[in-house]
């Protein structure tokens, strides 16, 4: 596949049309099959690693002519895709590969990137951004920012030039105040929109000092899954009032009350496992947080063994 270049990126993002219990045990290998076995839909929430299909959460997946691509503004093509971007990716089994259906292009933050005492912020959310990352090029510029959240922000995999006007925030819908929902501690001004606290929204609008303008919303990660049984999903833990006491930052999909979450705190990791509307993820392989050494251990892939501890959930 060939390099991508500047004006491939710009495509991407402007040029579409709108549209703790018992510690569980350390297994220091994994199996042969991650999401061991199943039938139905395969969902896949992560960062993009690399080519040769493509290349996330440690899977391999396959594109064909007839894969989607689309991002929060409309569709996109399989040419504008490069590693570090977030991607939301529902497949199917052929055999013993997982062929792409639909690949969602899932920036978690567009707007401008603003630094205050090295701190980096765009739509007042706190983006922590990795050496690797050269956002120090970008403050001040409006930016689309890829990666994954945490309890405190985003932690970026990429960050882009972004040439759309509107503002974005993409994560999960939590109550800041009495009466008031928001995505990562920013309150968000609705204007009748319904939100739903605890789901995935993607919000676009305008951002301001006090908060988000709210003009339109887009829920959920699998629109068009209707049979999603296997889910796989990198991220960071954070802590919720309801069984089992945990759900992955940003993500909108809740665990089962029966997995096992304690011995993974704050760490990074992706998790495979069971979906039936909820996500029984059975294990959590922990993930470097060198942002080169992550993308290396996960290009080797988890499918034909895992160099790093796998906790069973």
């Amino acid at each position: 596949m060939r390099q991508k270049t500047r004006r491939d990126i710009l495509s991407l993002l402007g040029s579409t049309v709108l549209l703790a219990s018992c510690a569980p045990a350390v297994v220091t290998r994994a199996g042969n099959d991650p999401f061991e076995g199943g039938i139905g839909g395969t969902g896949i929430v992560g960062v993009l690693t690399g080519f040769g299909s493509l290349l996330i959460n440690g899977v391999t997946v396959d594109v064909t002519r007839a894969t989607r691509y689309t991002t929060s503004f409309g569709a996109t093509s399989l040419d504008a895709l490069v590693p570090g971007m977030s991607l939301t990716v529902y497949a199917q089994r052929r055999g013993d590969r997982l062929v792409a259906k639909d690949v969602f292009v899932d920036h978690l933050l567009i707007g401008t990137l603003r630094a205050h005492q090295s701190a980096l912020h765009v739509n007042g959310v706190s983006v922590r951004a990795p050496n690797a990352v050269h956002a120090h090029t970008l403050t001040g510029t409006r930016v689309a920012v890829s990666g994954v959240w945490s309890a405190s922000g985003v932690i970026a995999s990429r960050i882009d030039p972004a040439v759309m006007e509107k503002d974005l925030i993409a994560g999960t819908i939590t109550s800041v105040d009495a009466g008031i929902n928001g995505i990562g501690g920013v309150r968000l001004d609705a204007q009748g929109v319904r939100l739903m606290t605890g789901q995935y929204a993607a919000v676009m609008g305008t951002s301001h000092d006090e908060g988000f303008n709210v003009q339109s919303i887009g829920n959920g990660r699998f629109a068009r899954a209707t049979s999603l049984r296997n889910l796989s999903v990198e991220g960071y833990l954070e802590p919720i009032n309801t069984q089992p006491g945990f759900r992955i930052a940003g993500l909108g999909h809740s665990f089962a009350r029966d997995v096992s979450l304690g011995s993974i705190g704050t760490r990074r990791a992706v998790y495979f496992g069971r979906y039936d509307g909820l996500f029984g993820a059975s294990k959590g392989y922990i993930m470097p947080e060198d942002i080169v050494a992550r993308r290396e251990l996960l290009n080797r892939g988890i499918s034909e063994g895992f160099d790093g501890p796998v906790i069973e959930i």
